[in-house]
């Protein structure tokens, strides 16, 4: 059950929208740490137990490998720890490496969480009737990637006992010999259809009702308090030349506001969860 997706198309767009600028625009070390165990949450609720561990682990891996590579190319910083090569390796760059890796894996997370939510029929709900040529190319191109997983998964299961190298390239023409046809196919017949001729209707429809409204009345409202809080109440960090963190009271009330806002989506479907435990208990 995930109540979140049964919102309106722009709403939940314009909630991971929001999502992804407070961290891009806010650099912070305990909101990247929030933002990763809410967006790891959600995500877990989305895919599975086994999916979402596995899938944090690999975001876990990549802030590492940031680490190490920023560790290793920048040498900024008072902090020396000790030299590699003649180069020095700081405290801050070490620091400096989690942050952007905690940043970049977030991100991962909320564009994942957003794929698993926005289909291609949302997306075309939103931009077809303002922007039709790309709303199909888009969903084509969505469409494209999982049937060319499935064509290749079959094409392997035919040729798993084979290892020469002439089927291996044999098999990447069968792939793009598939998506030059069903390209072909797909033109001639919307060219049949009259696609492009007159005026186009939508096919999906959906209205915008009143707790749309609302849930994107409290998006706008957790994302704009919670920046203007954290703005004025100077909480920031300082990583060069060395590490400086500022907080206050008015930074902790910014931190709980940013923490209503990443976790609204499973806060709506625990919400849901608990009420359709109460009706069949009731049964």
């Amino acid at each position: 059950m995930n109540t979140f997706r049964e919102y309106h198309p722009g709403v939940t767009a314009l909630y991971f929208l929001a999502v992804i600028t407070v961290n891009i625009v806010v650099f912070d070390p305990v909101l990247f740490g929030i933002s990763f165990v809410s967006q790891s949450v959600f995500y877990l609720y989305l895919k599975g137990t086994r999916a979402g561990i596995l899938f944090a682990g690999k975001c876990l891996a990549f802030v590492v490998m940031c680490t190490v590579v920023n560790a290793f190319v920048n040498h900024r910083g008072g902090s020396v720890l000790f030299f590699a090569g003649g180069l020095p390796v700081t405290l801050e760059c070490i620091f400096y490496g989690i942050m952007t890796g905690f940043l970049l894996s977030d991100s991962i997370l909320s564009f994942s969480c957003y794929h698993s939510i926005m289909t291609s029929e949302k997306v075309m709900c939103l931009t077809g009737n303002f922007f039709p040529s790309f709303s199909l190319v888009l969903s084509m191109a969505l469409g494209l990637v999982p049937k060319l997983k499935r064509d290749y998964g079959k094409l392997r299961e035919n040729h798993k006992f084979v290892k020469n190298y002439k089927v291996q390239t044999g098999i990447l023409s069968a792939l793009i010999g598939f998506s030059l046809e069903d390209s072909l196919e797909m033109g001639v017949s919307m060219r049949y259809r009259g696609f492009g001729r007159g005026k186009r209707t939508s096919v999906y429809g959906r209205r915008f009702q009143v707790r749309d409204g609302i849930l994107l009345s409290v998006i706008f409202l957790c994302a704009a308090s919670g920046m203007a809080v954290y703005v004025r109440s100077g909480t920031g960090l300082e990583v060069f030349p060395f590490i400086e963190y500022y907080y206050n009271g008015a930074g902790l009330a910014a931190y709980m506001i940013f923490t209503v806002l990443y976790n609204i989506p499973m806060a709506l479907n625990v919400k849901e969860e608990l009420k359709w435990k109460r009706i069949v208990s009731k049964i």
